[in-house]
């Protein structure tokens, strides 16, 4: 059997009953393999959800053993399956797309300005205190350069365009 993350996993149970006809056979085993498609998006679930939405994991577990009709031996065998699989990879896609009114640095008035993108986490500690001196380096100061992502330098402009397209990896942070 293939998991979530595509990583061969021995056959396990729930199986369908003995002497089902091979389009029944065929049905169960997509209906388990659904099953844990939605066990592992649980199991894995990233983000506050909104208040109109369902927040207690145990009510969407409940949910779905009974929408898919998964008796409690079935579940708790496939949600174990869950747990032994590899975590999902998370990732922040971001576009840069520009900058306007960007202050000349240049003895021409001009800049020759880029973008740092790094994701801050909730443990590093601010180097500065001192508020806009925080503003100016939070990037280069806060985040490991290994996980800093620049744009292209646009020379001598005021109102540079990127249009820059970066994934910024998750996993490297406790996500919770």
């Amino acid at each position: 059997m293939w998991g979530p993350t595509g990583a061969v996993r021995a056959a396990g149970p729930p199986q369908p009953a003995p002497g089902l006809c091979l389009v029944t056979q065929h049905h169960f085993n997509s209906l388990a393999l659904l099953y844990e498609e939605v066990l592992y998006t649980i199991w894995h679930r990233l983000g506050k959800p909104e208040h109109h939405h369902v927040a207690d994991s145990q009510e969407l577990y409940a949910y779905v053993q009974k929408a898919f009709g998964m008796d409690a031996e079935e579940h708790s065998i496939i949600m174990q399956q869950v747990k032994e699989l590899e975590s999902p990879i998370f990732c922040l896609k971001a576009t840069v797309k520009e900058a306007k009114g960007i202050l000349g640095k240049d003895v021409s008035g001009f800049s020759d300005p880029y973008c740092l993108l790094g994701i801050e986490t909730k443990s590093q500690d601010p180097v500065h205190t001192d508020h806009k001196k925080r503003m100016k380096a939070v990037v280069k100061d806060l985040i490991p350069e290994d996980q800093i992502h620049r744009t292209q330098v646009i020379s001598q402009t005021l109102s540079p365009v990127w249009d820059e397209t970066f994934i910024l990896s998750l996993n490297t942070f406790a996500i919770s």
